[in-house]
C-alpha cells in the first residue's frame, strides 16, 4: 500500500518550521543538537524543512514542543499559510 503524500501540505509544514527556527535565531544543526541533549532524540532538522518526505505526528509534536508552539497553533499557521488547506 502507498503511503499517502500531500505535496501541498508538506510545502506548508516546511515553511512554518522554517519561520519557527529563524525566529529563533538558530541553525538547523542547533536545533538537532539542543533536542539531542534535552530530550535524547535525533531529529534531522533539514530532513523536515525540505518538505520532500511525510514527517511523523510524534516528530512534529516534539519540534512543537521545542519552539513552545502548540499543534493547534502550528496547523493554524500551516492553513493561514495555505488556505486551500483548511477544512470547512
Amino acid at each position: 500500500m502507498e503511503q499517502i503524500k500531500n505535496e501541498r501540505l508538506l510545502s506548508a509544514i516546511k515553511l512554518v518550521l522554517k519561520e519557527l527556527r529563524a525566529k529563533s535565531g538558530l541553525t538547523q544543526e542547533q536545533v538537532a543538537n539542543n533536542i539531542k541533549a534535552n530530550k535524547d532524540l535525533s531529529i534531522h532538522i533539514g530532513r523536515n524543512e525540505t518538505g520532500n518526505q511525510n514527517m511523523s505526528v510524534s516528530t512534529l509534536y516534539e519540534l512543537c514542543e521545542y519552539y513552545k508552539v502548540p499543534i493547534s497553533e502550528f496547523l493554524k499557521r500551516v492553513e493561514e499559510i495555505d488556505k486551500g488547506l483548511k477544512i470547512k
